[in-house]
């Protein structure tokens, strides 16, 4: 392996960071509480969509489905998760009625502090929390599992019908992403062990910490793959940039999509997120070559358009591309970077809070028995806590002078699971 193109310690903070945006355990336990009464507040008695409940299906969506949820970042520590309503209206119901009735029917859902009847979902809000749920209308059998019509019915515009399979996606993104090693996944643990996620939804939740602590959340390993974790840094990444902007990022399905397509990167976890955006960086310059919007289709469902709404006109193609070739230039510029210097760049990426936490858990990492040893950049080695005293200046005060430490102890080079 060309030790030149990896980047070790760039790994471990982007690793960091990743974990920086994820939920605490005990959120993701409040949030599997609320999928789990979706079903039973449609379906109490005198509700307004209780008659058609009898065969709901209700089932996740999304990063929710391929574990690369994450914290949105551009406004608040809120995170957005996706459920699917499975279930037979009348026929006679226009997609408009479809989305009225349930909104109506999401009255009274506990803890929800606004419901948003959208174009294709109604959205619960809860504090640093919104769930959108879409309702589907199942196709007649014999159909491919869970494929169906969902309802679009804007403010301005005609009602409309989209046939989907979002269940089917997720499983093919499942499979598609290959998990890495043993090893690797062990590392990602032991830092997210150590890193005290701080609870968000459920300081903010009605249920009690007995009724929470009773419903397990399955750990999924998914979400330490390297190109599931390269997927949330570029989420959270668009969402900074796209937070001025009166102006649609991607769609978050595209973006998983083209990243389960990135083979494995053997030379780490910062060459697999530039290898991201560099292949996005390709297929926008193929779009605004030939003038045709980048169609991406289901792999398993082929009527389905992931850019369907997406993206409205060249400049929109322009704009992202500007972000990927951004994104790609700050990452080079950190390869060759001292540390205080890397930070600043993280901060900028991702946001100054989550950097800093996976900054701090770097240097907390540095040995500061180590014997001196000199470190060549462009190789993803770093610069000693004594150089960043205005960085952090808790634990360079602890240092008299300035010195060389060895790196924290690593092996982030993924390779695949056997």
């Amino acid at each position: 392996m060309p030790f030149d193109a990896t980047a070790p310690n760039l790994d471990f903070l982007l690793i960091a960071t990743a974990i920086e945006m994820e939920l605490s355990d005990r959120d993701l336990q409040v949030a599997s509480k609320r999928y789990n009464l979706i079903a039973e507040h449609l379906q109490r008695p005198g509700g307004a969509l209780a008659d058609y409940m009898n065969d709901a299906l209700v089932y996740a969506q999304g990063s929710r489905a391929i574990g690369a949820t994450i914290v949105d970042g551009s406004s608040d520590d809120r995170f957005d998760l996706d459920a699917i309503l499975e279930f037979r209206a009348p026929p006679a119901w226009q997609p408009k009625r479809v989305l009225d009735e349930l909104f109506d029917a999401f009255e009274g859902f506990p803890d929800v502090r606004k419901i948003v009847r959208c174009t294709r979902c109604v959205q619960l809000q809860f504090a640093f929390m919104h769930l959108d749920v879409t309702p589907m209308a199942p196709f007649a059998a014999p159909r491919q599992e869970r494929a169906g019509d969902i309802y679009h019915s804007p403010d301005k515009g005609a009602d409309a019908l989209f046939s989907v399979n979002p269940y089917g996606f997720a499983q093919w993104f499942r499979q598609t992403v290959k998990l890495p090693s043993h090893q690797f996944q062990d590392q990602v643990r032991a830092m997210r062990s150590q890193m005290s996620i701080p609870d968000r939804i459920a300081l903010n939740a009605v249920f009690a910490d007995a009724e929470t602590d009773k419903l397990p959340e399955p750990i999924d390993p998914l979400r330490d793959a390297p190109q599931v974790i390269a997927l949330k840094l570029i989420k959270r990444y668009l969402n900074l940039r796209y937070a001025p902007r009166d102006r649609k990022r991607p769609v978050s399905i595209y973006l998983s999509k083209v990243a389960a397509e990135i083979p494995l990167n053997i030379f780490g976890l910062c060459a697999q997120l530039e290898a991201l955006a560099s292949e996005l960086d390709r297929r926008m310059a193929v779009a605004l070559a030939s003038g045709q919007r980048p169609e991406e289709r289901n792999p398993v469902f082929r009527d389905e358009n992931f850019n369907d709404r997406w993206p409205k006109d060249a400049t929109d193609l322009v704009v992202f591309r500007g972000d990927l070739q951004h994104l790609l230039a700050e990452l080079a510029r950190a390869r060759e970077a001292e540390l205080s210097e890397i930070q600043e760049i993280f901060d900028q990426l991702f946001g100054e809070r989550v950097t800093q936490k996976a900054m701090q858990k770097y240097l907390d990492g540095l040995s500061d028995k180590a014997a001196p040893a000199a470190y060549e950049r462009g190789k993803g080695f770093l610069a000693a806590p004594a150089l960043v005293a205005t960085s952090a200046p808790a634990v360079a005060s602890a240092v008299v002078a300035p010195q060389v430490s060895r790196a924290p102890a690593h092996s982030f080079h993924s390779g695949l699971l056997k």
